[in-house]
């Protein structure tokens, strides 16, 4: 998959190491050249310097044969003329818009913009979701609500402390997406080792915590 990223701030950066360690080809437009610089050195990805909401400079980054736009600049509106730019004049499916102002997810998810995350909204979600005693809680649905991306926090004594995951009788419908262990994210494979400590995201069919929390011997 073709990803372009417009903005390559803190969120741009895990969005670009996440994709790139996927095996997916990322491109990153980036308007300050010292944080473009910066963040060419530390990930292996093109960088182009420039406005990510000008035509110009999206098809200079091949916006013209990427799978999906993803715009996480800091202005709202910038974020919504690179969508709307990608969809309108390049024919891109799929795009993905960052909203700084809750206010404002309405009217973009109304100019056709398929995908609009607010990060003010994942904070509420996320404290509000960590002030709960359960150690598996639900982040967010998608696809309609038919799967569940959950959070599973695991204990420091975890019964399956240092077992593969492919040794571990998980549900067909679901999956381990992303472990993160001491600050620093792990995209996990077969022979990946959970330890005690480690917060997990699992993805899930609808209706399937009960088995992901057997599965996994959570609380």
């Amino acid at each position: 998959m073709k990803v372009l990223i417009i903005g390559g701030g803190k969120i741009g950066y895990y969005l670009a190491k996440s994709f790139s360690t996927r095996g997916n080809s990322v491109t990153v437009v980036e308007s300050d050249r010292v944080r473009g610089q910066r963040f060419a050195n530390e990930i292996d990805v093109p960088v182009i310097w420039g406005d990510g909401s000008s035509a110009a400079i999206l098809q200079k980054a091949g916006v013209q044969t990427c799978d999906v736009l993803i715009a996480v600049t800091g202005r709202d509106e910038d974020n919504l003329v690179a969508c709307q730019s990608a969809k309108q004049l390049f024919g891109v499916k799929k795009t993905v818009a960052k909203v700084n102002n809750p206010k404002n997810t309405s009217a973009i998810t109304a100019l056709g913009i398929d995908y609009v995350v607010s990060s003010t909204e994942y904070i509420i979600q996320k404290l509000e979701h960590d002030a709960s005693n359960s150690r598996l809680k639900e982040l967010f649905r998608i696809e309609g609500g038919a799967a569940s991306v959950f959070d599973v926090d695991l204990p420091r004594d975890y019964v399956f402390d240092r077992k593969m995951i492919q040794d571990i009788s998980l549900p067909e419908n679901c999956n381990i997406i992303s472990i993160t262990r001491d600050g620093e994210l792990i995209i996990p494979r077969g022979k990946t080792k959970l330890l005690g400590g480690d917060q997990v995201l699992v993805i899930a069919e609808n209706g399937a915590a009960a088995e992901v929390r057997r599965a996994l011997k959570i609380k």
